[in-house]
């Protein structure tokens, strides 16, 4: 922070400092008082002060004598001084000038010519401070100093064979990675302000063109149109210092109009002192190729493998008429379940495969008791228990990216372990399978069974929210609560 100007005023009466203080203190000024010429100058041998106002006519010493011995002292001579008088005759002006004051200032004093004369006669002082302090440091950088220019100059020269040194053995480093990145397999490209600035010889083999051709342009001539906001986008956030990822992947269209597939990982440098991008290059063309016929193969298996489900849901709602569309509903329930969880697309897309067939089992119950219209006996109920185990055996050898089998297997475990048929607890069971669970009682209350009618959807979601973190999964039961009494979720098929 700047230091404020001190200013010292001097008068034999208070009223008069009290009015100069009055218009200078506002504007920032440090103010020191002294109400005599032998008080001003004990104030000038212990304060730096920058500037006097100086009344002339005093008891003791008056202003002309105090101006004469501030000029005899050689650290204050230069100190500006203005004398505030009501004398107006010439010769006590010329008086004044001939003690060593700088400027004169008539009683009564006018503020506006007072804040003008002060200003100025600091801004001479200033310059005049800094031409002094200028002149010393030139005398002491020349008297005494030819030793210390003597070790500079075999300093500097030093420097330059040491400067010479590392220059010679930066060409030749240069020189060396010029010859590996010219001969790499690799393409490599820098780019600067989005033009093509360098490319080595497997970048000119990849796009096809030759180098005369290809720098001139800029990049975007050589990026697939459909890529091109994205590697923009990139390419302007990592110049920015964005946290972006360094490795993905785009197209290229070659000198023929061909259109290639390149892996690229980017990083900033320095070329030729300014920002630029160097990216290394990999042609993934037939990769790609390979991964997308992996791909439609992939979505043929699923849907051969969705229709084989549909089959099967078809079969058991066949033997089990009264439980149409049971599974279908169980199926959709738990997916909304999954994703209220926000568990993955692939463990819902699993859960949705499950939920057809999670009865499967069913098919080896008699159709008589599946479609028993009154209540089963103890041994009927023991007998449909079978169904989870007689679903897995069916789907345990069954190729699947999900664990089909065992969601089937386990959808009628219980958190505390009251569940059939492994009795199994807590984290055990699978978490597809505690969804499957909670969402087939939801469906199963709310529906109608030929030996009851349907119990409604407040008793369902009763039993849930009752038996929540007993029987069912805690977070399972809170997303499905969500989902009818928060967000109107309704069974359909």
């Amino acid at each position: 922070m700047k230091a404020r100007a001190v200013i010292l005023i001097v008068d034999d009466h208070l009223m008069n400092i009290e009015l100069l203080e009055a218009y200078l203190a506002p504007e920032g000024y440090e103010i020191i008082r002294a109400a005599s010429g032998e008080e001003a100058l004990e104030k000038l041998s212990g304060n730096q002060i920058d500037l006097i106002l100086l009344d002339v006519i005093m008891p003791g010493i008056d202003g002309y004598e105090v101006t004469r011995r501030v000029r005899q002292n050689g650290k204050q001579r230069l100190l500006p001084i203005i004398l505030v008088t009501a004398l107006q005759e010439k010769e006590d002006r010329v008086k004044g000038i001939e003690a060593g004051c700088d400027d004169f200032l008539s009683k009564p004093v006018d503020r506006v010519e007072l804040l003008v004369r002060v200003r100025s006669l600091l801004k001479v002082k200033a310059y005049n401070d800094l031409m002094i302090n200028y002149r010393n440091e030139l005398e002491a950088a020349v008297n005494g100093r030819t030793e210390e220019l003597k070790k500079a100059l075999e300093n500097l020269q030093q420097d330059i064979a040491e400067r010479k040194l590392v220059e010679e053995s930066l060409r030749k480093s240069e020189e060396k990675y010029r010859i590996v990145v010219e001969n790499a397999k690799e393409a490599i490209i820098v780019t600067q302000d989005m033009q093509v600035v360098f490319v080595n010889r497997a970048g000119l083999d990849m796009i096809g063109y030759s180098e005369k051709v290809l720098t001139p342009q800029p990049i975007i001539n050589f990026i697939h149109p459909d890529d091109l906001d994205m590697v923009a986008d990139h390419h302007v956030r990592r110049l920015n210092g964005e946290d972006v990822q360094p490795v993905y992947s785009f197209r290229i269209l070659g000198q023929d109009k061909t259109v290639k597939w390149v892996e690229i990982n980017a990083a900033v440098i320095k070329w030729k002192e300014k920002p630029a991008t160097l990216n290394f290059l990999n042609d993934i063309t037939e990769r790609r190729q390979a991964e997308e016929e992996l791909h439609q193969t992939l979505e043929k298996l699923r849907k051969a493998f969705a229709s084989t489900v549909g089959v099967m849901v078809s079969a058991v709602e066949m033997r089990d008429p009264y439980t149409a569309g049971h599974q279908v509903r169980v199926a959709n329930l738990a997916c909304a379940i999954a994703a209220e969880m926000g568990l993955s697309d692939d463990k819902i897309e699993g859960l949705r495969m499950a939920g057809f067939i999670h009865d499967i089992g069913k098919l080896s119950i008699p159709a008589e008791i599946l479609s028993k219209p009154t209540k089963l006996t103890n041994n009927e109920f023991n007998l449909i228990k079978e169904h989870s185990l007689s679903g897995y055996e069916l789907l345990k050898n069954v190729e699947s990216p999900w664990p089909l089998a065992q969601i089937v297997y386990q959808h009628h475990e219980r958190m505390n372990g009251t569940g059939y048929p492994q009795n199994l607890k807590g984290d055990e069971i699978l978490m597809e399978a505690r969804i499957m669970a909670v969402a087939d009682v939801v469906e199963a209350m709310a529906s109608h069974r030929p030996y009851r009618a349907a119990l409604g959807i407040e008793t369902a979601l009763e039993e849930i929210r009752k038996n929540k973190g007993i029987i069912y999964d805690a977070a399972v039961a809170d997303a499905c609560l969500k989902l009818f009494r928060e967000k109107g979720y309704k069974l359909s098929a």
